[in-house]
């Protein structure tokens, strides 16, 4: 029986990431699936009509990317806000923030996102006081891009009313606050945005997505936003599928509800339980061994007792509930793989898929317990190319015997790791991530850009129990595919950073196209 089809391509490259059928030239598309997958005569026997017809131009199509881990909303909120991500020194900060001003009426928070000293000559904090010339009006808080690390004007300090005397509140020789806040998360609850704002954020964020191929994010979300997700849902305004981490302190509601990891619509997902352990390298609070080269004697932050991760992992087990561990340094990371081993009955890990968010310090002995207790590693490529070059930021932070020994994506595949990408939003694009997984400077643990695709298409899909339904084309899969300016499995890996979206198709339907952009 002949089919009409809702979109057929062809005349393709189409890497499928089926091992069943690696390659194929022209696919078709019914009720937001793979109707049919493989040559073009085969497809079209099949398929002799269709609604709407793409001739692809020999260009090549992948999967639709899975961002593993970002905090899209987040990004779609702060593009309303000053953004200072290409910012190139304390002075164009203070000046970029000036010229904003007007926006802000009288007393309301200026906001500024994403500065990244390590790109600056002058490779420095920016100071409270700083701020403080800007205006006497405004309260003014501006996050660095790890979002581990916000400095704040003196009238910023007054109106978020916290202790002062808590760790985290950096203060000169003279025990007075410098407007450096590091890993104090009270600070977003007394900053939260309207609802309006969240929505907006939603649709905003999912722009962001579709312009980078990316199909379906893992959203490491604020509390609330999946009410608002699934309200843009619900308006038909959704272009990305959305799997949503809850915040762990919400995570004694899920349990009295019996909500679960995978629960669900085809377009909105409950992920797992997000847990801090630790803060971040750039703001020099991930928990590590050695200590930083700035000063020794700071080994970082670890921003939870062992005893209460124990008891949220019991917990989330006996819920069966996914958890999404936030762990950089060695030190956080080993906390993390001592608790699971700590546990009485481990036979169900594996079938949860716990996951270990970052994992840039584990060592190979880790990597090999945590394989077998079944542990997921989420860890971000782009670090990589922003962060590992030589004179980067972790050679900044670290000594060279550390540094030459992170991010070990080739060690954990070679352990029998499942390893899923995803951005973190630092920047967001699987492409300049899996360019920065094949041009690791460490060359022994560099993957093929096979591997790196497919941690960041069917590894990230199983990461979030959706490999039957997502990370590749074929026939009963969704629909989700991007066209992309240039093969990346036979340009030189050096060369991917500069291949282009064209297109992306979520479901069957084109959210993204480079020609209408």
């Amino acid at each position: 029986m002949k089919i009409e089809a809702d979109l057929v391509v062809f005349n393709g490259n189409i890497i499928t990431m089926d091992p069943q059928k690696p390659t194929a030239t022209a696919l078709a598309v019914k009720s937001f699936k793979v109707l049919a997958v493989g040559e073009e005569d085969e497809v079209i026997d099949l398929v002799p009509t269709a609604k709407r017809v793409i001739d692809l131009g020999g260009k090549t199509v992948v999967p639709g990317f899975i961002d593993a881990h970002t905090h899209l909303t987040s990004a779609g909120i702060k593009q309303s806000h000053v953004q200072l991500d290409s910012v190139k020194s304390p002075e164009e900060v203070i000046q970029k923030l000036k010229d904003n001003v007007d926006r802000y009426p009288n007393g309301e928070w200026i906001l500024g996102y994403a500065w990244d000293e390590s790109e600056w000559s002058d490779r420095r904090y920016i100071l409270g006081k700083e701020l403080d010339e800007i205006s006497s009006k405004h309260p003014i808080m501006i996050t660095r891009i790890c979002g581990h690390l916000a400095v704040v004007n003196s009238i910023g300090l007054k109106k978020l009313s916290i202790d002062m005397n808590q760790e985290g509140v950096e203060k000169d020789k003279k025990g007075k606050p410098t407007g450096i806040l590091k890993d104090i998360p009270e600070i977003w609850e007394k900053i939260r945005p309207s609802a309006e704002k969240v929505l907006e954020g939603v649709i905003a964020g999912n722009k962001i997505a579709n312009e980078k191929g990316i199909t379906t994010v893992v959203d490491n979300a604020a509390t609330g936003t999946l009410g608002h997700v699934r309200e843009i849902e619900k308006r038909n305004q959704l272009s990305t599928r959305m799997i949503l981490n809850i915040p762990v302190e919400q995570m004694n509601n899920m349990t009295i509800l019996g909500i679960t990891s995978g629960m669900g619509s085809p377009l909105v997902k409950i992920g797992g339980v997000k847990i801090f352990t630790d803060g971040s390298i750039g703001a020099m609070t991930a928990a590590i061994s050695k200590g930083y080269l700035e000063n020794p004697k700071n080994k970082g932050m670890m921003l939870m007792t062992p005893s209460k991760y124990a008891s949220i992992i019991k917990k989330a087990v006996k819920h069966n509930i996914q958890t999404v561990t936030h762990a950089i340094g060695d030190e956080a990371i080993e906390m993390v793989i001592t608790t699971f081993e700590n546990l009485k009955d481990k036979s169900i890990l594996r079938d949860q898929r716990h996951r270990i968010e970052h994992a840039e310090m584990i060592n190979e002995f880790q990597i090999r317990r945590a394989v077998g207790l079944g542990l997921i590693f989420s860890m971000q490529p782009n670090f990589v190319g922003r962060w590992q070059q030589v004179g980067g930021l972790y050679d900044e932070r670290l000594d060279a015997e550390t540094v030459r020994g992170m991010n070990m994506f080739r060690v954990a595949l070679d352990n029998g790791a499942r390893l899923c990408f995803g951005s973190d939003g630092m920047p967001y694009g699987p492409l300049y991530g899996i360019w920065s997984a094949t041009t690791h400077p460490n060359d022994r643990v560099r993957l093929t850009v096979d591997e790196a695709l497919r941690c960041y298409t069917m590894e990230s899909a199983y990461s979030v129990f959706q490999e039957n339904t997502l990370g590749s084309l074929t026939v009963g899969k969704r629909a989700d595919f991007v066209v992309l300016s240039d093969d990346i499995l036979k340009v030189k890996p050096d060369a991917i950073k500069d291949v282009t979206v064209e297109m992306t198709i979520v479901g069957g339907i084109v959210e993204y196209s480079a020609t209408r952009a």
